[in-house]
């Protein structure tokens, strides 16, 4: 629960200043949201803990990323484009894997 609190709280102080600079609801969402994936990826490790546990192409335009944090803590996902872009979609807490679907043969 406190990852979730820590992230509102952030989101929350970090949209009233855009607000106060000036920018528009709309480049407020995007600022809050994405970043180079270089920058998601060491703010996820650095904060978090969490490293790349699985990925997937998205067509030929973008990659889906799964990130954990030692046995599944807590969890996020991005999407990076081909220009490097990367949103966070999602993150929540206590990210569990079914043996069954990890057993898979590829």
């Amino acid at each position: 629960m406190k990852r979730i609190y820590t992230h509102q709280m952030m989101m929350f102080v970090f949209a009233i200043a855009l607000e106060a600079a000036g920018f528009t609801a709309a480049a407020r969402a995007e600022i809050l949201a994405c970043a180079k994936h270089a920058e998601i990826a060491e703010y996820l490790k650095s904060e978090f803990q969490e490293l790349q546990g699985a990925y997937g192409l998205v067509g030929d335009k973008a990659i889906l990323e799964l990130y954990l944090s030692a046995k599944g803590a807590t969890w996020t996902i991005i999407v990076t484009d081909v220009s490097g872009k990367s949103c966070i979609l999602a993150a929540g807490e206590s990210w569990e894997q079914r043996p069954d679907v990890a057993m898979l043969k590829m």
